[in-house]
């Protein structure tokens, strides 16, 4: 159901088709990121001018909307397996089936989750300490509170709450 709104998204506003050409596991993991910000209040779906282009922005951004600015503040980020050569990011680019959520969190909140140990420092060419990414591998069940937890931590600092 929210892999479908943000296709339809894609889709309506001329954005790159993140889902294209993507395994069952990678769409699953999208879907389900999709599920948990598409119900934060507010929050709409950004994709960049470079998206599709190595790694060097998310596939898929998120970010709370503000009536006073042009756009949104974003929060976090999926970020897909390439599909060409290029990458442009510091570690080595995701597997096949392997998906990164990339999540404006703090140091305390990444050591608090109980995902604590997939959490990684940003791997930005330019890294920001305020960023952290985690890789979602096939061995790691996504239908928990997990993955929840974190999206709703980076969503809720953005927010100031």
């Amino acid at each position: 159901m929210s892999l479908r709104k943000g296709k339809e998204w894609m889709q309506v506003h001329g954005r790159v088709d993140a889902a294209e050409g993507r395994t069952p596991r990678e769409l699953e993991v999208l879907d389900r990121v999709l599920s948990i910000v598409l119900d934060l209040d507010g929050v709409v779906l950004h994709q960049g001018a470079k998206v599709g282009q190595g790694g060097e922005q998310h596939d898929l951004s998120f970010g709370r909307k503000k009536a006073e600015r042009k756009t949104p503040i974003i929060f976090g980020g999926v970020l897909l397996r390439p599909t060409g050569t290029t990458w442009v990011r510091r570690s080595d680019a995701p597997e096949t089936d392997v998906v990164r959520v990339y999540l404006k969190i703090s140091e305390a909140a990444a050591a608090a989750s109980d995902w604590a140990d997939l959490i990684q420092e940003d791997d930005a060419l330019k890294p920001d300490g305020e960023w952290r990414y985690l890789e979602i591998a096939e061995r790691i069940d996504i239908s928990g509170d997990e993955l929840l937890d974190l999206i709703e931590d980076a969503y809720f600092a953005v927010v100031g709450i």
